[in-house]
C-alpha cells in the first residue's frame, strides 16, 4: 500500500475516534455533572468548540485531493471553529453572551455544511444526507441557544454529543464500504 493510502487510511481512522471520544466526553459531562457538583462554563464549551474543528480539519485532511477540492468550505468552517474555540477559551466574556456568540457562529458554520453536503450529495449520498440533517437540527438548537442562552446550553452540547456518535457511526460505514469496494476492484 502506497504511503498517501495508509495516511489516507489513519487520518479517517483518526476521525472516527476522535468523533467518538468528543461525543462520549459531551455526555458523560452532562450526566455526571450534577452528581460531582460541576458546572458547564466557557472553557468547556470553548474546548469543545475547538476540539470539533481540529476534528474536521483532520477530516478534511483525509480526503483525497479530488475530495479536498469539493469540500474547502468545510476546511474554512473547521478552521474558523477552532480560531472560535480559542476565543471562547481566551476571552473575558459571560457564559451568556459565549452562547449567543457560539449560537450565531454556529449558524453560519451549519449553512456552509449544508451547502457543500448538498454540492457533494451525488459523490457520498447516504453520509452527506446524514450531514444536512444534522446541520439543519443543530441550526435549530442554535437558534434557542441564542434565544434562551444558559437555560439551553445543556440541550444544545448533548444534542452536538450525540451528532458526534451519529456521524462516527455514518463514517465507519462509509469507512467499511469503500475498503470493501476498493477490495472488490
Amino acid at each position: 500500500m502506497r504511503k498517501s493510502g495508509t495516511l489516507h487510511i489513519i487520518l479517517e481512522i483518526v476521525t472516527i475516534i476522535s468523533n467518538i471520544i468528543i461525543g462520549v466526553t459531551i455526555l458523560t459531562f452532562i450526566a455526571y455533572q450534577y452528581q460531582e457538583g460541576l458546572e458547564l462554563n466557557k472553557s468547556f464549551v470553548g474546548s469543545i468548540v475547538l476540539a470539533i474543528g481540529v476534528t474536521e480539519m483532520v477530516e478534511f485532511l483525509s480526503l483525497k485531493m479530488l475530495g479536498k477540492l469539493r469540500n474547502i468550505p468545510n476546511a474554512i468552517v473547521a478552521g474558523l471553529s477552532m480560531i472560535l474555540g480559542v476565543l471562547i477559551m481566551t476571552i473575558d466574556m459571560e457564559l451568556s453572551t459565549t452562547c449567543i456568540v457560539w449560537g450565531i457562529c454556529s449558524i453560519a458554520f451549519q449553512a456552509i455544511k449544508i451547502g457543500n453536503a448538498g454540492y457533494n450529495i451525488l459523490k457520498q449520498p447516504f453520509l452527506n444526507t446524514v450531514i444536512i440533517i444534522l446541520c439543519v437540527t443543530e441550526a435549530i438548537f442554535s437558534i434557542f441557544l441564542i434565544a434562551k442562552t444558559v437555560n439551553t446550553l445543556e440541550h444544545h452540547l448533548t444534542f452536538i454529543g450525540i451528532s458526534l456518535l451519529i456521524e462516527a457511526f455514518i463514517l465507519i460505514v462509509e469507512f467499511i464500504i469503500h475498503r470493501y469496494q476498493n477490495k472488490g476492484l
